[in-house]
């Protein structure tokens, strides 16, 4: 009685399945845009990418007359920009294995490799993400972090649902592991030898460790005397003039560099109180930046600025109590030059990662040579292809993802610097 052979679709639901045990950051947020693509004939290209309309906001007013006022509609583009792929060199007769025993061998260590680089790139994210608590320099290892994570959260008016997490770096999750919270770790066992990286629940978050989690260079932003706001700032400000720089200074700062402003405090996005301690707004610089001759810059910035004195249509999204004053010191966070873990914690709406089929190439036929295997649920999609080679006469068999990174809601997201 002759072997039944697996087939390329049957290697890709198999492969579909260990990609998806495998994954981290990626298994933790949002993977449902696949579906905002539409349904193109055969999948689709690396590059293509759809606006997808965010939730509206609003600001409730105590009176029985009703005043209506727009809606300000908001949208992001996501966009599928990054091809990942591992080679394989399996023989005929490995077709013959049952399909776990082909795993083993096969697809899940490729998987791991994809899965690693899958969340690798998502951790690459946390430049998007303007809120920060931690020491510069000081590896997390107390509770006074998680209640900072979970206050800046508050604050945020981030969920409290079981969809918050963080996910810590080797080094964070075992100085926490021999810390205050060394008891809380241990009661967690069970659920660490279930879940992969899972370290626990405690401050409203479920705990997970990774070692691809980024670290973060900070710009050359040290300077003789202390950096000034230079000029007014208007109302949905996406950037701000800064003087009293180093001149002619290329990385000043970088993406990802994160400052406050003197008198800026940060406010509630719901009911636009100032929060507790009057604590001040923190900015994210969204693109590397550059000093002039005269010590001056233009810096892009995350958040979008909304003052209480915004138009009414634009206070659901307020951000600050009031506008930063001409003259206003300017403080970074860490030292310049210098390289700070960026753990994350975050809610699973804060980022999304799309992971989309390919589109069915046409040499492909029907040939059994080609699979691929999609579970919309899952969000996930992978393809299994084998080809002849004729100029080197040789056969390579491989598995590739599509997939894109955005970070939807920012403000749904807090780096834990270390």
């Amino acid at each position: 009685m002759s072997n039944t052979l697996l087939t390329h679709d049957m290697i890709a639901q198999r492969a579909l399945f260990d990609l998806s045990n495998n994954l981290v950051l990626a298994g933790k947020v949002y993977r449902g845009y696949e579906g905002e693509f539409g349904t193109p004939v055969g999948g689709y290209q690396k590059g293509e990418s759809v606006k997808v309309q965010l939730p509206n906001k609003f600001r409730a007013k105590k009176a029985t007359a009703i005043d209506k006022v727009n809606a300000v509609e908001s949208n992001t583009t996501v966009t599928v920009d990054v091809q990942a792929q591992v080679a394989l060199d399996f023989t005929e007769n490995d077709l013959t294995l049952k399909v776990e025993d082909f795993s083993r061998k096969y697809t899940n260590p490729a998987t791991i490799a994809l899965a690693n680089i899958l969340d690798a790139d998502g951790f690459e994210e946390y430049k998007n993400i303007y809120n920060l608590v931690g020491t510069p320099g000081t590896t997390p290892s107390t509770f006074r972090v998680l209640a900072d994570i979970a206050e800046r959260m508050d604050n945020e008016a981030v969920p409290a649902d079981m969809e918050r997490c963080a996910i810590w770096t080797p080094k964070a999750i075992w100085a926490m592991s021999d810390g205050e919270l060394k008891s809380v770790f241990q009661a967690n066992i069970v659920e660490t030898m279930l879940r992969r990286g899972f370290r626990g629940n405690f401050a409203q978050m479920d705990h997970y460790m990774d070692q691809n989690v980024s670290s973060h260079t900070t710009g050359a932003f040290t300077t003789d005397s202390t950096p000034v706001m230079n000029g007014a700032t208007a109302e949905g400000a996406t950037s701000l003039n800064i003087n009293g720089l180093k001149v002619s200074i290329t990385g000043i700062m970088k993406k990802g560099d994160i400052f406050t402003i003197a008198g800026v405090y940060a406010c509630n996005p719901v009911s636009g109180k100032v929060w507790e301690g009057n604590q001040l707004r923190q900015f994210v610089v969204t693109a590397d930046v550059n000093s002039n001759s005269s010590g001056e810059a233009v810096v892009p910035i995350s958040p979008t600025i909304y003052s209480s004195a915004a138009a009414e249509d634009n206070l659901p999204y307020q951000t600050v109590i009031t506008l930063p004053a001409n003259g206003a010191a300017v403080t970074f966070v860490g030292t310049e030059s210098t390289s700070y873990t960026q753990n994350l914690a975050f809610h699973r709406d804060c980022f999304a990662c799309t992971v989309v089929p390919f589109k069915r190439p046409k040499s492909a036929g029907k040939s059994v040579d080609w699979g691929q295997a999609s579970d919309k649920q899952l969000g996930l999609s992978i393809t299994v292809v084998t080809a002849f080679d004729i100029d080197a006469y040789s056969e390579a068999t491989r598995l590739d993802i599509l997939y894109g990174w955005d970070t939807i809601r920012p403000n749904l997201g807090v780096r834990i610097t270390g």
